[in-house]
């Protein structure tokens, strides 16, 4: 019983989740009202897809200085953001902005549409994303789309009682060329009417497909041209664009030049159906499966489109700029599709400097899609992949992607020219700012505009991630031993530039050190980081930058008598962050007037909520602090004195809650800072000593 009532939830679940409509049949006359109070419907695949990507909606979006439309679709609304595209919101825009200038008829809708990038650049992603978005939206009212089939029971050398058109034409496509410039102008007046805000205009294009046509023609002759009695042998169906049935969305990868077949794009002759109806130019005995067919209401997605041979490049020709395939054996036929392809870089040169493939080349719109230069976005792709805490079994530290996104990134960028070092450069791509550098990110664009097309992929990396989680070892993988995995495995990978390998391995050095920095402060701010004492020494140094920017005295706490601005005082806080002698009057009056905006506004002082002033009394407490601890005893593992265990468990339980360390990766990182604290504090008396 219980078995029964789980069936029977499972069936009405699905049954909801389908599309009312699905299998209503429809005459064309009621088809024609609808159209009529939805012109929408007729819309040609460039204007449906460009809506389905509006449909999700776009936000702004701020990369330094720079505003940028995000469009929500690149986010993967379809799941659960696996297919997200992360990094390239100007290669995005510029590719809506396409789709956009096709829809609106203005020449991209004549050409094929060629993503071009380096390896593992989000081509393929955008591809799928683009066939998933298609076919939820031709599920919904907003996305719908029709076509039709014929009743051919009345014919008698008929097999088939109904006969479905093969490539899932619009259905107005019916009505006769002298009367489309009438109705189009209806719908596109209604069009204007019910939806201001949509600035192409519908268009009735092409002929008939030519079994459609053959129907045609046979029920004209049998009326007598009278077209409302043949187009009683018309149902009118609702389309569900679907990759997996073959119907509107088709994919095509290049096979063995060898075995390379036209058949696969335009269709061929069906030798069963030639004996059937007695001749090979029959559109009836035509198998319309080709993949341009398969395309025709949706979109053709071409992987490594340019491998192919030129001979079956020439058949984009036509199917671009006049919308029509020529099969051996049959009519022309009309389509219309969106032509997306991909290729890498060298074989889109080859192509290039091909001078027989000018008329191809003059038909396609390159759309670049780079590497990510931002380290943050690098970041969230791999967070994809490994964003849960523990994959494997095992724990990912904090930074380990952090630090690998960076190492990804600093491959990928040019050498800065002047004093500018390449892991500053990557920090300003990051939005960071450098302390005491006023870096120009527009003149550092235009002297790299090759960066995004070379380096390492992200592909690599996560591969090395992988490796890493897998191998034998304690539960934890920390960020050194991603950086091991990845320096020991560039000879190993047929994708890296050798040229660079002992480049790639000084950057692998650069990241280390900028991660024993990071770690250094986490540790530094556990140990340190006490609010009451952080309030204390805030309160303190604002006293004294009040009393000297106003040239007043402050009230000694202890004697209750006037003093100077203690100058020694603030300026040991502020070297902390790297404020020198002529930065620190700007910078106490920076402080100054984030005070009075706060007090303006009855908010009290918090040292914490001013990023730069709590890093720098952070420091100030730290290097107060770290003379009276003994890193030496307190990194080794043959402590016994229990104050230093309880000091150090404490340690670790915030790096947990702060941070996200588990035990292991938190044990380790206070030992390596301590151990690099113990080798300061040795360094500074042996230079004493001299």
């Amino acid at each position: 019983m219980a078995m029964e009532s789980l069936m029977r939830e499972i069936a009405r679940e699905y049954k909801d989740e389908q599309v009312k409509d699905k299998y209503k049949p429809i005459s064309f006359e009621e088809y024609l009202q609808m159209v009529m109070e939805d012109p929408r419907l007729v819309r040609n695949a460039y204007q449906r897809l460009y809506d389905m990507i509006l449909s999700h909606g776009t936000r702004i979006v701020k990369v330094h200085d720079k505003e940028s439309v995000r469009y929500n679709f690149f986010d993967d609304p379809f799941g659960e953001g696996e297919d997200a595209i992360y990094g390239i919101d100007d290669a995005l825009k510029n590719l809506v902005d396409i789709f956009n200038a096709a829809a609106k008829g203005l020449g991209p809708d004549r050409r094929v549409i060629l993503l071009h990038g380096p390896v593992a650049t989000s081509k393929s992603t955008i591809g799928r994303l683009v066939r998933k978005g298609l076919e939820e939206y031709s599920r919904l009212d907003d996305g719908r789309l029709y076509t039709f089939e014929w009743d051919v029971s009345d014919l008698e050398d008929e097999p088939h009682d109904v006969v479905a058109c093969p490539i899932f034409e619009e259905p107005l496509r019916l009505i006769p060329d002298s009367k489309r410039t009438e109705i189009s102008a209806r719908l596109n007046a209604h069009l204007k009417e019910k939806y201001p805000h949509i600035e192409y205009s519908l268009r009735i294009e092409g002929v008939l497909c030519p079994k459609c046509r053959f129907y045609f023609n046979r029920f004209m002759r049998m009326y007598d041209d009278d077209l409302e009695k043949v187009f009683k042998h018309i149902t009118v169906r609702r389309l569900l664009l679907s990759e997996k049935d073959r119907k509107g969305i088709a994919t095509f990868e290049p096979k063995d030049k060898k075995n390379q077949d036209e058949e696969e794009l335009t269709g061929g002759m069906n030798w069963r159906l030639v004996q059937v109806y007695g001749s090979d130019s029959d559109p009836r005995a035509f198998n319309y499966d080709g993949e341009l067919c398969i395309a025709n209401r949706g979109i053709f997605d071409g992987e490594e489109l340019l491998k192919l041979q030129e001979e079956f490049l020439y058949d984009f020709l036509h199917a671009t700029q006049e919308h029509v395939i020529k099969p051996k054996k049959n009519p022309r036929i009309d389509i219309d599709a969106v032509i997306l392809g991909r290729t890498n870089n060298p074989e889109y040169k080859r192509v290039r400097n091909n001078e027989k493939m000018e008329a191809f080349n003059d038909r396609t719109r390159k759309v670049d899609i780079p590497y990510v230069l931002r380290k943050s976005d690098e970041t969230r792709i791999y967070q994809k992949f490994f964003g849960r805490t523990r994959v494997v079994g095992k724990h990912i530290a904090p930074h380990t992607l952090e630090m690998a996104a960076l190492w990804g990134i600093l491959t990928r960028l040019a050498e800065p020219s002047g004093d500018i070092k390449i892991l500053q450069k990557a920090k300003v791509y990051d939005g960071e700012s450098i302390p005491n550098r006023n870096i120009d990110l527009k003149k550092l664009h235009e002297e790299s505009k090759e960066e995004g097309f070379f380096g390492v992929s992200p592909r690599y990396v996560i591969d090395m991630i992988s490796q890493a989680l897998v191998a034998d070892g304690e539960g934890c993988v920390n960020p050194y031993r991603v950086l091991a995995m990845l320096e020991d495995n560039l000879r190993n990978h047929s994708a890296i530039d050798e040229n660079r390998i002992d480049e790639y391995k000084e950057y692998i050095e650069i990241v280390k050190d900028e991660l024993s920095q990071i770690s250094q402060e986490e540790v530094r701010r556990v140990i340190s980081h006490d609010p009451n004492e952080l309030r204390e020494v805030g309160q303190k140094y604002l006293d004294h930058v009040m009393a000297y920017l106003h040239d007043e005295k402050v009230e000694d706490r202890y004697t209750g008598g006037e003093i100077e601005p203690d100058e020694d005082f603030m300026r040991s806080i502020e070297k902390q962050i790297g404020v020198t002698e002529a930065q620190k009057d700007d910078f106490r009056q920076e402080i100054s007037n984030w005070i009075s905006e706060r007090a303006r506004k009855g908010v009290a002082f918090n040292p914490e909520q001013n990023d730069r002033l709590r890093r720098a009394l952070e420091k100030k407490l730290w290097e107060d602090k770290k003379h009276n601890i003994n890193f030496t005893a307190m990194v080794s593992d043959k402590t016994t004195d229990p104050e230093h265990k309880k000091r150090k468990a404490e340690w670790v339980e915030r790096l947990k809650s702060e941070y996200g360390y588990c035990d292991i990766c938190a044990e380790n990182v206070i030992d390596h800072a301590g151990a690099e604290v113990a080798r300061e504090e040795l360094d500074d008396r042996e230079g004493r000593m001299i």
